[in-house]
């Protein structure tokens, strides 16, 4: 008996041992096109956002893995909006919510560069990295892309302590448009 529960509890941990930090997996998105992996099983939420002057529906998903946030989120948009002033608006809303004002208008917050990530068949893309403030106040660093296709607007960010390339490469290369 003593022997069958140590090989149990031998067995057990080995399982513990393998299990993976980053779990990928499909991740449907309702009312998108956009084909996603997320490596942990995300939460969703909804909620109305002024990202236009008529307003939009934001959907999230989002997750944590390894330390990291993973977060994808979408809204359709009337195109005669203006896609272009919808992703401005969800920049600035997402500089933002980290506590990070631009440092002149049209311009990144201080400490923030470029993230030269791609989207295939993105429209409008942009992508930016840098420090900011997590709704505790800890400091985080982020990653975000900014894009559209069609009428609907994307955010596709990544914020953490520190960065994994490793995840980071493929949270974005799994981000697949029509």
């Amino acid at each position: 008996m003593r022997v069958q529960r140590f090989g149990l509890v031998c067995l057990v941990l080995l399982a513990a041992a393998c299990s993976p930090t980053f779990n990928w997996r499909d991740v449907p998105l309702e009312g998108a096109p956009l084909r996603a992996q997320l490596p942990c099983k995300p939460e969703r939420a909804e909620r109305q956002v002024p990202l236009t002057a008529a307003g939009a529906t934001l959907r999230l998903v989002s997750c944590e893995a390894g330390g990291l946030t993973f977060a994808l989120a979408w809204a359709a948009v009337d195109a005669a909006d203006g896609l272009p002033t919808a992703l401005d608006n969800w920049q600035l809303a997402g500089w933002a919510s980290l506590r990070q004002p631009p440092s002149a208008p049209g311009s990144p917050p201080a400490g923030w560069a470029a993230w030269p990530a791609t989207v295939a068949r993105a429209q409008h893309l942009r992508g930016w990295q840098g420090p900011g403030l997590d709704h505790q106040g800890r400091t985080v660093m982020a990653r975000q892309l900014y894009f559209a296709h069609g009428a609907v607007v994307y955010q596709a960010a990544v914020y953490g302590p520190t960065m994994s390339d490793v995840a980071l490469t493929a949270f974005v290369e799994a981000l697949r448009l029509p």
